[in-house]
């Protein structure tokens, strides 16, 4: 049997750990001094209004290895395979503490799988993973398949504000003189794991029509990456529907404190999978 593991920045609740069989290793941030364990979404309490205070000192902490290695030896002690996706390696060290447990345990029963990504995109992986798992392929297979498929994953998303990002060090190739000035928008992705410049917006109803419109035609399946109180993200939901359809289903992520650290609290994304495509590659 083969045990999916993640860490909190796959962005899920409690009931959907349970429903996807997935198991939780959180990461941890600092505020003010005092360090806190991010849970599952929706049990984090009201960490906003320390996103929001400029004065206070905010820091986030990978999985550290001891973690990973308590959660691994767990599965291990029941008779389980791992495997374990973890956030991008180039926006966290986590991977490579997820590596070096793996290495000091089994590497033969664990694989760490770098996503490459965040939230949704996690979130995806799970799916996939969960698909060929249950199609009778080993614990390699597995990862080695994930590997050759989380290109598929796309993550476009935008800010209001820049200076978390900009803080965060967490940022590729982005036009540095992008910012709330004149109106402009910043429209971000992720690419192989890294934030990258994608355009510019001027104005909400640009900056949400861009966001629309870089999800393709015939996709069925969309995250939506925003706090539900956002009055942008009814707007959004409805310009996807016209544009893909009502069969379209979207699942509304909050983002939890960790990331949230990082983008700030305005934050508003859209993520999907791109249809498996015979010239996938790593």
């Amino acid at each position: 049997m083969i045990a999916i593991m993640v860490d909190s920045a796959a962005g899920i609740s409690r009931q959907e750990a349970e429903q996807l069989g997935a198991h939780y290793v959180s990461m941890t941030y600092t505020v003010d001094r005092q360090q806190f364990v991010e849970h599952y979404i929706g049990e984090n309490g009201q960490f906003e209004p320390f996103i929001e205070q400029e004065n206070l000192e905010r820091r986030t902490s990978q999985v550290s290895v001891a973690a990973f290695t308590s959660a691994f030896e767990r599965q291990l002690a029941k008779g389980r395979q791992v495997l374990c996706i973890t956030i991008s390696s180039r926006l966290s060290g986590t991977y490579a503490n997820a590596v070096m447990a793996a290495k000091e345990i089994n590497e033969d029963e664990i694989k760490v799988l770098d996503s490459r990504n965040c939230a949704g995109g996690i979130y995806f992986l799970i799916l996939r993973a969960q698909e060929l798992i249950a199609k009778g392929l080993t614990l390699t297979e597995v990862a080695d398949q994930l590997i050759a498929e989380r290109n598929r994953i796309q993550n476009v998303f935008t800010v209001n504000d820049m200076t978390n990002l900009r803080k965060s060090g967490r940022l590729g190739v982005v036009r540095l003189s992008v910012s709330t000035i004149l109106n402009l928008r910043p429209i971000l992705c992720l690419n192989n794991g890294t934030v990258y410049s994608k355009s510019v917006a001027r104005g909400n109803h640009e900056q949400l029509r861009m966001l629309a419109e870089s999800v393709p035609e015939g996709t069925m399946y969309v995250v939506l990456h925003s706090r539900e109180n956002n009055p942008q993200l009814p707007v959004l939901q409805e310009m996807l529907h016209r544009r893909l359809g009502e069969g379209l289903e979207l699942r509304i992520v909050s983002l939890g404190p960790v990331l949230a650290i990082h983008l700030g609290l305005t934050y508003l994304g859209v993520c999907w999978m791109d249809p498996l495509r015979e010239d996938a590659h790593p």
